[in-house]
């Protein structure tokens, strides 16, 4: 769905628990006003302070319940002319990138799909290992944990990118998919040193396995069941003729199109894998000991935060702010 000027229009008249929240706020005036999607600030907040000239008292935090409730907030508070002096700071995901959004230097918007795929890369992975397992960089443990890192991410990526294209595929066509109902160990089982498919991630296999949960939470009787097991085959003919293409989409921008929450799966079972081995002392040259990293914790997003990639684009963004901050504080 296109973020349209009517849409816009019409979200002037929501009275939101975030909008309620700034009206409080605003009499901060010496504070940045940062709004995020959700539990985004996790990431962003240590990165507004190192590159802001606001210090993390002077940053006041909204979660905004979803994309389109921060848009809707900015667009509100864009309207009111006396809000217009005040720092204001917006986060949101890149996603598939098939909305249109008109946003302005207040926004900033992630270069891949959200802030997970910032801890997945090779440079965050890096950084991991030496602090989290006391590996030097010169050691050959890292060469060899670095590069099956590299290789079974590139093939985890390669099995996988057949869901992104599906998922993307539902999108383009203005539907929604429950994309918690594909459980990725069900496809796909990760260890340091190989992964390996475990279930076809083919077109017609995707689409038989979620029709299959559809189908299950009408017998379960869940709520709105029905209605998603009609939406599904009222645009699933649809969704596979622009499969393939999307598909090669996917694979030519695997950095870019990768949904955040599949890449980092990837993370969390190559690390608790390597976890394991080396508790077990058959990966590494030696034992590593105090290894305390915890992976499947709810609050990773915190956890993982120092590890996690600041792309220029974001630095460039925040250091905006500076200039601001000093105003402020010379006025």
């Amino acid at each position: 769905m296109a973020i349209t000027k009517e849409f816009m229009k019409n979200s002037l008249k929501d009275k939101s628990v975030t909008w309620t929240e700034f009206l409080k706020n605003v009499k901060h005036s010496n504070s940045i006003h940062c709004f995020f999607e959700g539990e985004d600030a996790k990431y962003y907040l240590d990165r507004v302070e190192e590159y802001t000239s606001y210090s993390l008292s002077d940053i006041t935090v909204y979660s905004c319940d979803g994309k389109r409730n921060l848009l809707k907030l900015h667009k509100k508070i864009s309207s009111y002319e006396e809000y217009n002096a005040l720092s204001k700071a917006f986060f949101i995901d890149k996603d598939y990138g098939l909305e249109t959004i008109e946003v302005d230097d207040q926004v900033y918007i992630t270069p891949y799909y959200s802030i997970e795929n910032f801890y997945v890369n090779q440079n965050s992975f890096k950084r991991l290992i030496i602090k989290e397992f006391g590996i030097n960089i010169f050691e050959d443990d890292f060469k060899k944990v670095t590069e099956d890192f590299a290789s079974q991410y590139k093939e985890f990526l390669k099995i996988i990118s057949p869901l992104n294209a599906f998922i993307y595929s539902f999108l383009k066509a203005e539907e929604e998919i429950i994309i918690d109902k594909f459980r990725l160990a069900d496809f796909i089982d990760i260890k340091v040193d190989t992964v390996i498919k475990l279930k076809d991630t083919g077109f017609d296999s995707l689409k038989t396995y979620y029709k299959e949960k559809l189908e299950r939470d009408i017998t379960r009787r869940k709520q709105h069941a029905e209605n998603n097991l009609n939406k599904f085959n009222a645009v699933i003919d649809k969704v596979e003729n622009d499969f393939f293409n999307n598909l090669q989409k996917v694979l030519d921008n695997k950095e870019t199109l990768t949904h955040g929450k599949i890449a980092l799966f990837f993370l969390i079972k190559f690390i608790e894998d390597l976890k394991l081995v080396n508790k077990k002392s058959n990966y590494f040259s030696r034992k590593r000991q105090s290894v305390y990293i915890d992976i499947q914790s709810n609050n990773i997003l915190s956890n993982l935060s120092q590890y996690a990639q600041t792309t220029d684009c974001l630095i460039f963004f925040l250091k905006k702010y500076q200039h601001v901050a000093k105003e402020e504080i010379m006025s």
